[in-house]
């Protein structure tokens, strides 16, 4: 009797957790439709960039091509790119099955990224908005990717958002990069990236290959490059001019110290002063040097800038009035900024 009331009290209880089960959204499937949703939306708006070149050594020509992602940013043409084929002799876009040519609006030397613009073109394009509104990512967000890999149609990829990095071993970033899961292959630089909301994070700017993942230049960065280069083909960086070194303090982490400014800088006509620990730049905290590259990156020549700094434990606000960084190309495929830029880690101090 005993055995009999056991058992059925196990099959109604399994027939109702297995009732209850089946109610209940697996969250998988629910990232599942996000992603097809997101395909969905804006796969119209994603294109492959194709370029080419012919290189001519000891009398043999080659023709070199190279392919990638963008995306239109504009309903008359305009296309985001990055890792364009230098002094490239024709470029063209592959769109739902058709071919335009296009033309380089501007290039920005510093991050790599490529305006271009669809030639003689009468039709509307469907394209991404870009905005500079914070989406408050952090490790662990999902994220998702348009790429153009190979010559296959436009297809989604994800990942997980890992951290914000400045450098990347001995090279410094201009900005600061989103790490992330996301895997890249050939002919997926350049692919925009966005949030399970649907939003643009920001666009594929280069591959780790043995990690199987990516840096992402994020969409506030995108959005300034944009701008810039509509507007003049050009992009204008600040400059500071302050000269920085990493100090252990006495919580066992670094503070970021003047060392000294370049003759002639917005800070060499600032009340700096040698010593002076720098703890924000406008609204950006100062925990690294790169931090000083990142709010060059974001200020705007012409503009007043307040740096707040530590001076014999107190706080002292001083204001630099921003100028116009110099930027020089040294080669074909690479490029450095005259004083702020890449500097190797071992380098005592950066210059911004």
């Amino acid at each position: 009797m005993h055995l009999l009331v056991f058992t059925s009290i196990c099959l109604l209880f399994s027939a109702s957790f297995l009732h209850a089960d089946t109610g209940i959204s697996h969250p998988a499937l629910s990232i599942q439709d996000r992603i097809k949703d997101i395909f969905s939306s804006t796969k119209d708006c994603v294109v492959r960039v194709k370029a080419t070149r012919k290189d001519t050594l000891e009398e043999k020509t080659n023709r070199v091509l190279k392919m990638g992602s963008g995306f239109f940013v504009s309903k008359e043409g305009h296309i985001l790119t990055t890792g364009l084929l230098r002094n490239a002799d024709q470029i063209w876009i592959e769109h739902s099955k058709s071919f335009y040519l296009a033309q380089l609006i501007g290039h920005d030397y510093l991050c790599n990224v490529s305006l271009l613009k669809v030639v003689e073109s009468q039709k509307e394009f469907p394209f991404l908005s870009i905005s500079n509104k914070s989406e408050n990512l952090s490790p662990g967000s999902f994220l998702v990717g348009l790429t153009c890999a190979l010559e296959f149609e436009v297809g989604p990829t994800f990942g997980l958002l890992q951290s914000e990095e400045i450098s990347f071993g001995t090279n410094m970033f201009p900005t600061k990069m989103i790490r992330s899961s996301v895997p890249l292959g050939p002919g997926e630089i350049g692919a925009p990236i966005f949030n399970l909301n649907g939003n643009f994070v920001g666009i594929a700017h280069a591959a780790l290959s043995d990690l199987g993942s990516s840096f992402i230049l994020p969409a506030e960065a995108c959005l300034r490059i944009r701008d810039g280069l509509l507007l003049s083909g050009n992009v204008e960086y600040g400059w500071f001019g302050v000269t920085v070194s990493r100090k252990l303090n006495a919580s066992n982490s670094f503070d970021i110290v003047v060392e000294g400014t370049v003759d002639g800088s917005p800070a060499s006509k600032s009340s700096l002063k040698k010593g002076d620990i720098i703890l924000k730049i406008a609204s950006i905290q100062v925990k690294d040097r790169g931090d000083l590259a990142h709010a060059a990156f974001f200020a705007s020549p012409g503009t007043v800038v307040e740096f707040l700094v530590s001076r014999d434990d107190k706080q002292v606000t001083v204001p630099i009035k921003v100028e116009k960084r110099s930027v020089l190309v040294k080669d074909e495929e690479s490029q450095v900024a005259e004083v702020d830029g890449a500097i190797p880690e071992s380098d005592p101090s950066i210059s911004e």
